[in-house]
């Protein structure tokens, strides 16, 4: 019995450790094949590069399931959003049927648990969007498709701490949802079950047309859902969305039965106390929430019935219904309050047919210290010909409303009284029917002071704008900003109806005067970065592409930090999108500038410039330390005194930070002067260091014109002449936007400005020469060529004897004596080439009277091999005709005789031809043997 008992226990103990070693072997066998699994699935569904860090797979942690995780998930598109992430992932766990991955039915996912998910979708302004990445099915085929090696049997989706955002460039919105925590549980194996939905987000933010109707908004949500899965229809039971303190209740369903979804919903709120309402208006707009004291209610109703098909471009019909009752707004701390708010507004979207969509807000009314102010507005056929009828009557007192409201960060006061009314179709003023379109009325601004932190105040002491169909007439604007400066606007704004309601294009004539504007003040209170003296961390402002405007100002003083410029008279124009300064002109540094510039910003990602430069007296010195983009780009004028006057036609695309982009720097221009002063130069102390010139030679140099290129951030400048003092200069080379230098100067130097130890130096080169039997007197100029690179603060200086600069890194005494010697060695060459030319002279005679010879011998032998052929032939004729009677025997042999004679004497005539060649080619070749001995002989 004990033997069995014994026997038994081991048998159980060895089968828990036999469990225990699969435990832990298992998630190591099925690992890699489950890894290629997940990668097949992915690669066969998406188009699109996902990528991730790593994966594990572990029993213990869900047991008795087992978890595969993927770690580091990236998804980036293709095409036009390949350098667009739309999902990053910290990890995701995948739990599976453990026994599911012993069987040959395929693999089964229970649920999957999403860590810090980071998803990003984006639609670009043709519509496409970013996560439209799943392949297409391919049609099915006769044959029965093979069953799915992976199966999805999911009770629960969860996703941590994760952030969404949707961006719509189609329709300029943005949703951006933060802090994202959701839960979904129900038994998606069924065909009927019940869904649990639990959403919190931490921030929610809404932007349309770069307003924020949403901002930081809390967020939570409760959904609970009937779901046939078969049919996949899901109907609404206990269920709500709160934003901030607003709920909002769901009833209804919605169905998914293949790619429409189909919707018969209702929403509803069940709180109506205004207050509640009033949580979504932006902390920045109405702080101080939980001090406020409301009366009234407040009630949203509305629907989404109808088909959403991504086909046919169809969206359900959406009504939306909002009413507020005697409301009222008050902090017990403020002396005002809004009183009688009262409003009535619904809007329809018809999602077959968006122009007969309507927007219709039939009151809306409220009154603040004693002042009434009334609106009403209505929008229907937004598409074909946008119908509007509005208006808006009353008086806001920003005074009372300051004290009604807790604005900390902004201040306001003044009066803005407002009568204005518009009835009419788009259609009208687009075809200038001013007569049948209503517009009328006017708009009074006084005393109005605007102040919002990180931005400069503005005060308008007087503005008015009367209100016509055509134009809006912007009277006399008195207008100041900050501390100093003032402006006075006035002009016309036509086409503003259909730049509001229809997004047409806004034209105007404007005319700025101001007597101090001192843009530095103004920017020294906006929140950016002012470090630098001519430009701010501003990144580089789109111009608008829907504004024609034609815009002159003039202005007495501009001032900008340590930049002060009088009379500036410009003509600015805002068209498709370019910016254009035309023939603007203006006193700066005791000179003149006009310019002409065109900003072009079509292409957001390239903004460019194209400006045309002249200046006139302008100090060099006083620039310098003015513009510290002249310090960047030009550091070498900061040892340069004098005034310049310069033409500059130029190019580049801009940065961010509104500084050009070196390498895309193009252009050219000229540079005159008539006299600029070196006070601090590295590059020609060194210079007159090489050359031993002492302190003698001046720093000033006379009647610079200097022309120059640049292309691709490097200015090349052409060879010009200067002088400093006896110094004679030609310079030309080209220097990198980046401070490198590389120029060639060619020098003049007296000699009398050499000093006493290189002028001793010439003489004893001078006596060698004549040692040699040459006679070398010096030039009172020598001429000494240098190399300049390195950069403008540590220039490298190397003197060279000739047109080719080399390596040498001789000083002046070693170059002069190269010089001299040279000049020397020159003199030498050319006595050589002399005797030379006479000794080659004397020999080609030689050589032409031995051809001549030749010929002649040539001649003769010719003449003399002609006579013997002649006598031959002769001779053999005589002997044909004596045998002529004698018989054909006596004829035979008298024609042998004939040919060997002939031959004979042919014979005898190529033998003194070539005995004639032989002799005129001896001749000749002696000749050239006796130039050659001639020319070996110097």
């Amino acid at each position: 019995m004990k033997r069995t008992t014994k026997v038994i226990l081991k048998a159980f103990l060895g089968l828990i450790v036999l469990i225990f070693v699969l435990l832990l072997v298992f998630p190591i066998f099925f690992k890699d094949k489950i890894r290629t699994k997940v990668v097949q699935i992915i690669n066969e569904s998406v188009n699109a590069k996902v990528d991730f860090n790593d994966y594990k797979l572990g029993f213990f942690r869900n047991f008795p399931n087992i978890t595969f995780s993927l770690e580091g998930i990236s998804v980036t598109g293709t095409g036009a959003f390949e350098k667009d992430t739309l999902v990053n992932l910290e990890s995701a766990d995948m739990i599976f049927n453990l026994s599911s991955l012993l069987s040959k039915s395929g693999y089964e996912i229970k649920s999957i648990i999403i860590d810090q998910a980071d998803i990003r979708t984006k639609v670009l302004e043709d519509g496409s969007a970013n996560w439209d990445i799943m392949k297409e099915s391919e049609e099915e085929s006769d044959e029965e498709e093979s069953p799915s090696d992976m199966k999805i049997l999911l009770r629960k989706i969860s996703a941590v701490n994760s952030f969404v955002s949707y961006t719509d460039l189609e329709s300029d919105m943005q949703a951006l949802i933060k802090g994202l925590n959701m839960d979904m549980r129900g038994d998606l194996t069924l065909s009927e079950t019940n869904l649990a939905i639990t959403l919190d987000a931490v921030e929610v933010d809404f932007i349309m047309d770069g307003m924020k109707y949403i901002n930081k908004a809390t967020a939570n949500s409760v959904l609970n859902l009937q779901a046939n899965l078969d049919s996949m229809k899901f109907m609404f039971k206990e269920n709500y969305l709160r934003l901030n303190d607003l709920k909002v209740n769901f009833a209804g369903w919605f169905a998914m039965p293949e790619d429409d979804i189909v919707t018969d919903l209702t929403f509803y709120t069940e709180e109506t106390s205004f207050k509640t309402l009033l949580s979504l208006i932006p902390a920045v707009y109405m702080s101080d929430y939980s001090d406020l004291e409301t009366s009234g209610d407040f009630s949203l109703t509305g629907s989404a019935r109808g088909i959403y098909s991504d086909a046919d471009s169809t969206m359900p019909d959406i009504a939306a219904d909002l009413k507020v009752n005697n409301g009222l707004i008050s902090y017990p701390a403020l002396p005002e309050q809004i009183k009688n708010i009262n409003i009535r507004t619904d809007l329809f979207v018809d999602g077959k047919e968006i122009d007969r969509t309507s927007v219709n807000i039939e009151k809306f009314h409220m009154e603040i210290a004693g002042n009434p102010f009334d609106m009403t507005f209505s929008l229907k056929t937004p598409v074909s010909d946008p119908d509007i009828k509005g208006s808006m009557i009353g008086k806001i007192d920003l005074t009372a409303l300051k004290n009604a409201l807790p604005l900390d960060s902004m201040n306001l006061s003044g009066l803005i009284d407002m009568s204005v009314s518009l009835a009419g179709r788009l259609s009208m003023i687009e075809k200038e029917q001013y007569d049948r379109f209503n517009a009328a009325g006017n708009i009074e601004i006084n005393n109005m002071l605007v102040a919002l932190k990180g931005y400069p105040e503005v005060k308008i002491n007087k503005a008015g704008f009367g209100i016509t169909p055509a134009y809006a007439d912007l009277r006399e604007a008195d207008i100041n900003i900050g501390k100093e400066s003032d402006f006075v606007i006035k002009g016309k704004l036509e086409n503003y109806i259909p730049y509001v309601f229809d997004d047409g294009i806004i034209r105007g004539n404007l005319s700025l005067n101001s007597r101090l504007t001192d843009l530095g003040e103004i920017m020294s209170v906006m929140e950016v970065d002012t470090t630098s003296s001519d430009t701010t961390s501003l990144s580089a402002v789109k111009v608008p592409e829907n504004i024609d405007f034609d815009f002159t100002a003039a202005i007495d003083q501009f001032l900008y930090n340590n930049i002060k410029v009088n009379n500036v008279r410009g003509h600015m124009i805002v068209r498709n999108g370019i910016l254009s300064i035309k023939n603007t002109g203006m006193d700066l540094l005791g000179g003149k500038i006009l310019m002409n510039a065109d900003y072009d910003t079509r292409d957001t990602l390239n903004p460019s410039v194209v400006a045309d430069l002249n200046l006139e007296n302008l100090a060099v010195k006083d620039a310098f330390t003015t513009f510290n983009s002249i310090r960047k780009l030009a550091p070498a004028s900061k040892g340069i005194d004098g005034k310049l006057n310069m033409k500059l036609a130029y190019k580049s695309l801009i940065a961010p930070d509104l500084m050009p982009v070196i390498n895309t720097i193009d252009g050219g221009g000229k540079i005159v002067s008539e006299e600029i002063t070196l006070l601090e130069s590295v590059a020609y102390n060194k210079i007159k260091e090489t050359l031993k010139l002492g302190d003698k030679f001046t720093n000033t140099f006379k009647d610079l014109n200097i022309s120059f290129k640049i292309n691709e951030g490097r200015v090349y400048v052409s060879p010009f002449n200067t002088q400093a003092g006896n110094l004679k200069m030609n310079i030309e080379g080209d220097q990198g936007l980046d401070q490198t230098i590389n120029y060639i100067i060619k020098t003049e130097i007296p000699r009398s400005d050499l000093g006493n130890s290189v002028n001793t130096l010439i003489d004893n080169l001078s006596a060698q020469a004549a040692g040699l039997g040459l006679t070398y007197k010096p030039a009172e100029t020598l001429k000494v060529n240098l190399k300049i690179a390195g950069t403008f603060t540590r220039p490298v200086i190397t003197p060279f004897f000739g047109d080719t600069p080399t390596e040498s890194t001789a000083g002046a005494k070693e170059v002069i004596e190269e010089t001299v010697t040279g000049a020397i060695d020159t003199a030498v060459v050319r006595v050589k080439d002399k005797v030379k030319s006479e000794v080659e002279a004397q020999g080609d005679k030689l050589v032409q009277e031995a051809e001549e010879k030749a010929e002649i011998i040539r001649k003769e032998a010719a003449s003399m091999a002609e006579k013997i052929r002649s006598e031959a032939d002769a001779q053999a004729q005589k002997i044909l005709k004596e045998a002529e009677n004698k018989g054909t025997v006596a004829k035979l042999a008298a024609r042998k005789a004939a040919d060997s004679i002939m031959n004979e004497g042919e014979k005898r005539s190529q033998q003194v031809i070539k005995e004639a060649d032989e002799k005129a080619d001896r001749l000749v070749e002696e000749a050239k043997a006796k130039r050659e001995d001639l020319l070996k002989q110097i």
